[in-house]
């Protein structure tokens, strides 16, 4: 059992299919709506920022900003101990809690029978339509410096960045074991500056954070005519259509398809940023 898009988990569902996001295994901050990434299996490789690549800098429109209210109202599937914390053990480090305190209480976890679920909150999504980045990126075409590309690679750029200042973690077992994972999951947060955890006696954990961090982005291919990249996509406001498997699709030009999933062919909507 492994947390997978298209297993019934509403969160990831919810985020994969109706939003396109890929997550991010680690989440940080410092993206921004118009990075460049190079997909390399299920990690992509932050390349450059639209920007540095024309002569002279290209300028985008301000990213729209707004909160995604209803994901507070979202809750994961209940997931097995070792699993669940698997896939949260990236987000808490993201977050900011101590490797080695939280490596050794998600080992202890992991030898329960505790489940988890768990939410996401304080959720924002920056963007721009892809239209919008294609408009600009085709009247600047003369300026592209985008340099020794290899037409054999896949480009995206990121259209949409998606940050949380909160994660919730809901445990569910033996009472006993739940107080003392809480505690534990609770307390290894102390030395780290800029977040807090709080608890209460059902097995509900939330962490919260100063600074919202990136947990997720939508992206968009890249195509190249000549050596002048275009965006694939046009200005759309409804929710990015997902392509479920990218290994199947029949032609390049559907593997360039915006909205794309780069997460893993097995269904793991997680990727690595190198």
């Amino acid at each position: 059992m492994a947390c997978r898009r298209g297993a019934g988990d509403e969160l990831l569902d919810t985020l994969a299919f109706k939003w396109s996001v890929n997550l991010l295994r680690i989440p940080r901050g410092g993206i921004q709506v118009g990075d460049v990434f190079v997909v390399q299996q299920r990690a992509l490789d932050h390349w450059d920022r639209l920007a540095n690549l024309y002569q002279p800098k290209l300028e985008l429109p301000v990213p729209d900003r707004w909160p995604v209210g209803d994901m507070e109202q979202v809750e994961s599937q209940r997931y097995g101990a070792d699993v669940g914390f698997e896939a949260l053990q990236g987000f808490l480090q993201g977050l900011g809690v101590p490797a080695l305190p939280l490596r050794a209480t998600i080992k202890a976890a992991r030898k329960t029978t505790v489940s988890l679920s768990f939410s996401v909150g304080d959720v924002t999504r920056t963007s721009l339509l892809p239209g919008e980045i294609k408009r600009e990126m085709e009247r600047r075409s003369k300026g592209s410096r985008w340099g020794a590309v290899e037409a054999k690679r896949r480009y995206v750029v990121a259209h949409a960045v998606w940050a949380a200042r909160s994660l919730q973690i809901k445990l569910q077992g033996d009472r006993q074991v739940v107080s003392e994972l809480t505690a534990r999951l609770t307390g290894v947060t102390g030395v780290s500056g800029g977040l807090k955890a709080t608890h209460d006696s059902s097995g509900s954990i939330k962490y919260d954070r100063d600074d919202p961090i990136a947990f997720g982005i939508q992206v968009t291919g890249v195509q190249f005519e000549g050596r002048v990249p275009l965006l694939k996509g046009a200005p759309d406001l409804s929710p990015m259509q997902v392509r479920r498997d990218i290994a199947q699709a029949s032609t390049q030009a559907d593997r360039l398809e915006y909205g794309l999933l780069i997460g893993a062919r097995d269904g793991s909507p997680f990727i690595t940023l190198q």
